[in-house]
């Protein structure tokens, strides 16, 4: 049975990554603020002040009303999508296929994440998931 290693990270939908920061103290940047022309996004990773754990959430803005995530940031801050970690882009895929994963996108270079490969399926229950590769190879 092909299964995720772990949970890699939550995306929260944002309008403006500046605006969500300086509204929310609890909340410090954690990683550059990349922006990812094959998601029309800017990125970045937070984490809790004062606390030394990873980063597991990440901020995703979109750059245009082109962007996917456009409509889902005009209606506020939001969860948007969750993701797991797997080993290469080819158990993804086992993966998707094992459990009847729709997939959204093909494997992409992910900007924020040093070139890793991504891809985006939908759940039977119409979940978002990112799926990350420990790899780079698309």
């Amino acid at each position: 049975m092909t299964t995720p290693r772990k949970i890699h990270h939550f995306g929260l939908v944002v309008p403006s990554i500046e605006t969500y920061l300086q509204q929310s103290p609890m909340w410090e940047l954690r990683s550059p603020i990349v922006e990812d022309p094959l998601q029309k996004a800017r990125l970045c990773m937070i984490g809790l002040v004062d606390d030394p754990s990873p980063a597991i959430v990440e901020l995703v803005q979109p750059l245009g009303d082109d962007s996917p995530t456009y409509r889902a940031a005009s209606k506020g801050v939001g969860c948007h999508h969750v993701c797991l970690s797997v080993s290469t882009a080819a158990a993804g895929d086992a993966m998707i296929a094992q459990h009847r994963l729709l997939p959204v996108t093909p494997w992409k270079p992910a900007a924020l994440f040093s070139g890793r490969a991504v891809r985006f399926v939908y759940s039977r229950n119409r979940e978002l998931i990112e799926l990350i590769s420990d790899d780079t190879s698309c």
